[in-house]
């Protein structure tokens, strides 16, 4: 059995009240009153509560005993607790078996003889890269923790990595946030430095500690060309200057046709839900028209997911994805033909 009443509102109600009690707190309606609040029941809940219990001026007796004692002391020795069901814990080990979560230094203390409901080799992902991040590694794995610390602790840290020419770069920057790309398997690090930002790709980390230097970029020169010196601020500036009209009145707009072929729309749905959903409306002849809010962090992780769909999916707004889109397809008909 999936559910039971022992799990139930109620019961968590009544579990806080004790739990209260043997805190050595005076239980009244006020209190019940609260709880039920925080729990979201409705009225006809709170008085099935209180329909159990016999209030006296500041206490409130539970047949057939007092929650206190003559001298005021709680009669509750042992807080109740409402132990995890198997459903919930084999639920559990099936998310901490996701090397991803493991990142985040969690324990699986008392799930050790604990089946899972699957295993992450049990799927096939058919759309995506086959060479994602080493998730087990060590350096990997201490690298991702020393930059969370720094993000939790708002400290700066000092890095170097390795450029898609297999150049070393190294920056003291303040880490700004993780992105994690489900089509390329990656996750990838946005950080501040003096004034721009930087995004790099955590796989290709060679060292990272914290420290207390000042911001500052290091490229090798044979970068220092291709990169230019305002970084990010400065492209998303250019990029905006270029935006048609209607791209700049609504620029965080999305607006896909789906051609609701292979589950065409399912899978659209599950590869943007990340994005907030504006509209979703039937064009009829199994076609529809999807509207989305979007940020543009990273443009060529949107090119990729809208191309991954080939001829199911077509882009409406804004123009210059559609400009992005026909670029690339151009080039690999190029290659193609060559």
């Amino acid at each position: 059995m999936i559910f039971h009443e022992i799990y139930s509102v109620y019961y968590n109600a009544v579990t806080q009240v004790l739990q209260a009690a043997a805190g050595g707190k005076i239980v009244n309606r006020d209190l019940i009153s609260k709880v039920s609040k925080q729990l979201k029941m409705s009225e006809d809940a709170r008085e099935l509560i209180e329909a159990g219990l016999e209030t006296v001026p500041n206490t409130i007796i539970i047949k057939p005993f007092n929650f206190f004692n003559e001298d005021r002391t709680p009669r509750i020795a042992h807080c109740p607790e409402i132990p995890l069901t198997i459903i919930e814990k084999r639920w559990l080990k099936t998310i901490l078996d996701n090397p991803r979560i493991q990142l985040f230094d969690i324990s699986c203390e008392g799930l050790e003889d604990v089946e899972p409901f699957y295993l992450p080799e049990d799927f096939v992902v058919f759309d995506r890269e086959g060479d994602g991040d080493p998730w087990n590694d060590d350096n990997y794995v201490r690298h991702f923790r020393t930059i969370l610390a720094a993000m939790q602790n708002k400290q700066n840290i000092h890095i170097s990595w390795l450029s898609r020419e297999s150049l070393v770069c190294e920056a003291v920057c303040r880490p700004d946030k993780f992105e994690y790309s489900e089509l390329d398997d990656r996750m990838r690090l946005w950080a501040d430095t003096n004034d721009s930002q930087i995004k790099i790709t955590l796989a290709r980390v060679q060292s990272c500690e914290i420290s207390s230097e000042p911001l500052g970029l290091s490229f090798p020169p044979e970068l220092l060309k291709p990169l230019p010196t305002s970084g990010f601020r400065q492209q998303e500036k250019e990029r905006r200057s270029n935006l048609s009209n209607d791209d700049k009145k609504s620029p965080n707009r999305l607006v896909l046709e789906i051609t609701n072929e292979n589950n065409a729309l399912e899978r659209t749905l599950f590869h943007f839900s990340h994005f907030q959903k504006q509209d979703i409306v039937s064009l009829g002849e199994n076609r529809y028209r999807l509207v989305m809010s979007i940020d543009y962090d990273d443009r060529e992780e949107l090119v990729n997911r809208v191309i991954s769909f080939g001829p199911y999916l077509r882009v409406v707004e804004p123009q210059w994805l559609i400009a992005k889109v026909l670029e690339r397809l151009q080039k690999q008909m190029q290659i193609m033909e060559s």
